[in-house]
């Protein structure tokens, strides 16, 4: 029996996109339950008003992720779940996440641990501690981040986490996976090496803004089913070097703290065709 809860957010009308998570979750072993995502689109406007704070726009999309998520943080309440994983329908997770969540997760060392990490924001690039980790299970470990990662496909969550944002989440002021604006200290950590989760081919049609991409037009489509394809796209581009520069100058700037032993996370959501 897994003693970590799974709760998957899925739209009941994305049913093709459903049957695939269903299709992955059990080829893995892995036992969850569904939760049927907020339609954005069913919301009229005095209830979409409702909800937002004043002056703030969301897209009907991030607006139904954004419930959605509260609905997994109110469980977890009403059932006293210390830990759960969440995951949204164009996430793939790793084989080894069977046996990591057949284990006690301790939640006390975090209060929102990213299973794929995001390496920015919507306001700066985020950095992980290569000295600062705590035991998962299965010898997974999760570093400290410097700050929240604009990524909600694959993340562990504490009660006490879910406990705070329920109580500071209407009115909404930004999307689920910002949190600059909340009015309390976050624990953010993430498993940096390997991951537990990326982002698939589902990710290319977006329920929560404007993106549609076609993966047949891709480049390098053929390429993108392994993780070393963007590893070797990162090093091409310069991107660790371009990275390592930025955190002497963010810590000479004061923004890192220079106690700490920044390294650049690898490029998130990475897009397993």
């Amino acid at each position: 029996m897994f003693r970590v809860p799974v709760f998957l957010i899925t739209l009941a009308r994305a049913a093709e996109r459903r049957q695939r998570m269903l299709d992955h979750l059990r080829s893995l072993d892995v036992s969850f339950r569904i939760v049927d995502a907020v339609d954005g689109r069913s919301l009229t406007e005095s209830q979409k008003q409702e909800l937002l704070a004043p002056g703030t726009r969301m897209h009907d999309g991030a607006i139904g992720c954004y419930l959605s998520h509260l609905k997994v943080y109110q469980a977890m309440l009403d059932e006293d779940i210390a830990v759960a994983l969440v995951l949204e329908d164009d996430a793939r997770v790793s084989p080894q996440i069977s046996q990591t969540l057949s284990m006690p997760i301790d939640g006390s060392g975090f209060d929102y641990c990213f299973l794929d990490s995001d390496d920015h924001n919507d306001q700066e690039n985020i950095f992980f501690d290569q000295d600062d980790s705590v035991p998962i299970a299965n010898g997974v470990r999760a570093h400290h981040l410097s700050a929240g990662p604009q990524t909600t496909h694959a993340y562990l969550i504490s009660l006490p986490a879910a406990r705070k944002r329920l109580e500071s989440a209407l009115p909404m002021q930004k999307a689920i996976d910002l949190y600059d604006h909340l009015p309390y200290p976050i624990k953010f950590r993430a498993i940096v090496k390997p991951k537990l989760a990326w982002v698939g081919q589902d990710s290319l049609e977006s329920f929560t803004s404007e993106r549609r991409i076609d993966a047949a037009e891709m480049r390098f489509s053929w390429a993108r089913r392994s993780p070393a394809f963007y590893r070797l796209r990162d090093l091409l581009k310069l991107r660790p070097i371009k990275r390592l520069l930025e955190i002497r100058r963010l810590i000479r700037a004061g923004a890192l703290d220079n106690r700490r032993n920044w390294a650049p996370l690898p490029s998130g959501r990475e897009i397993i065709l």
